[in-house]
């Protein structure tokens, strides 16, 4: 049993380049400008706090071991506001002081329910493989009396997580209006079916309806004023994820979507355009917001990647320093920096390209992109030992430890024994080996 629970963490804390994550400095940064407030109200340093935004359309949200927020890019597209965002995540840290991720696996030894183990499992190779059929085999028959008590366990955590989201909400000044709202739109989608409380994990959503709008105590559900700022940003994040992840229909329906206001739209547009194979009109969208919105980095950035996928690498360079002297420290930005750096042949680009990534990886040590990157600028640099080392460790977050193996053995070849590159390539391969026993 002990052996399936620790295969079970592992999946769970598996690397992000695993699945299909979003990473984007607009997007994470305003989350964690949200969280701020609610992580203080919970008590929790927000400074350790790990943000993952899963690209898919659901409505959910889930926490896992180290303090791990997964936040599904659905719930942040069809959410009303901010504010019902902020309300899941107060129940997400309801979880987290409560430690309900470390009790779930103590529940499962308790009842060794090796049944519900292997729904748990399936999940998980659903979510790494696409393969539903493989994990509706693993699942399948998997429910069992044992399982029906871990599920009754669950919803005695999920009512504690929604009492505690609840007092984190109103002790760090928020509404209790959004999480009511998303809540009433998790009940109209469940219309198409009859709700079973005894074998659902969470309590029925109409009684989670009824206990916030009692610790509401009618509160009045206009947005504050304190809120406006955060909410207008949070719907520019809203029109960049919708455009990024559907191109083809914002063209069509972005105009008419009453949420957003004219730049909005426009940055929508500009994304779908530019993904949809028309520049010119991107680039046309990019920079009437520029004009009128000089000091907003993501905009430079947007226009920068765009060039940069279209071969415009001198004025990509351009928009991505003006970037990164607005947000200098910002680890993903100086990573795209670096990127636009290496398609420039010099030594002094070059330089800059590996100073960049090296600041990054102490914000980012398990960047598989900052990874790959790093391999081709030491292998520019005439470092292949550092290359094979980093190539090793890219392969190695993406769950390839054959290759990454490979490349381990090739970089020992050519490094010298207790230099500070083969103590990295020995401590990656015990590392390896530890995972494989």
């Amino acid at each position: 049993m002990k052996k399936l629970l620790l295969l079970l963490f592992f999946l769970f804390s598996i690397s992000s380049n695993s699945l299909g994550f979003i990473r984007d400095s607009e997007i994470e940064n305003l989350i964690k400008e949200i969280v701020g407030p609610i992580a203080d109200a919970a008590g929790q340093k927000k400074e350790n706090l790990k943000i993952f935004i899963i690209n898919d359309n659901k409505l959910n949200a889930f926490v896992t071991p180290g303090q791990k927020i997964f936040i599904f890019s659905g719930l942040i597209t069809n959410s009303k506001n901010v504010n019902a965002l902020e309300g899941v995540i107060a129940h997400e840290l309801g979880h987290i002081t409560g430690r309900h991720h470390v009790k779930i696996y103590e529940q499962l030894e308790k009842s060794r329910a090796i049944t519900l183990a292997g729904v748990i499992l399936g999940g998980a190779v659903s979510a790494l493989t696409g393969d539903a059929d493989a994990a509706a085999a693993i699942a399948g028959g998997a429910i069992t009396t044992s399982s029906r008590s871990l599920l009754s366990f669950s919803r005695v955590q999920e009512g504690s997580a929604d009492q505690a989201g609840f007092s984190f909400l109103k002790n760090s000044g928020k509404s209790l209006c959004g999480i009511i709202n998303f809540l009433e739109l998790l009940e109209n989608m469940q219309v198409s079916y009859q709700e079973n409380a005894y074998t659902q994990s969470h309590p029925l959503t109409r009684e989670r309806i009824r206990d916030a709008k009692n610790a509401a105590k009618d509160e009045n559900c206009e947005i504050k004023n304190s809120e406006l700022l955060i909410d207008e940003k949070y719907k520019f994040v809203q029109a960049k994820l919708i455009a990024f992840t559907d191109p083809e229909n914002t063209l069509i329906s972005i105009k008419n979507n009453s949420k957003f206001n004219d730049d909005q739209k426009n940055y929508a547009l500009a994304i779908a355009n530019y993904k949809s194979f028309n520049l010119k009109k991107g680039n046309e969208l990019i920079n009437k917001l520029i004009k009128k919105y000089p000091s907003n980095p993501y905009f430079y950035e947007l226009k920068a990647q765009m060039l940069r996928e279209n071969g415009f690498l001198k004025e990509s360079l351009n928009n991505y320093l003006i970037v990164n002297k607005l947000m200098p420290n910002d680890p993903l930005i100086q990573i795209e920096l670096a990127h636009t750096l290496l398609n420039h042949d010099s030594k002094k680009n070059l330089d800059k390209a590996i100073r960049n990534l090296e600041e990054a990886k102490k914000k980012e040590p398990e960047n598989n992109k900052l990874w790959y990157l790093l391999s081709v600028a030491q292998g520019k640099n005439s470092k292949m030992g550092e290359s094979r080392y980093a190539s090793a460790y890219s392969f190695y977050l993406k769950g390839d430890d054959a290759m990454a193996l490979s490349f381990i053995e090739r970089a020992k070849k050519i490094t010298k024994r207790n230099s500070s590159t083969w103590t990295k390539l020995i401590n990656l391969e015990n590392k390896i080996n530890l995972k494989k026993k």
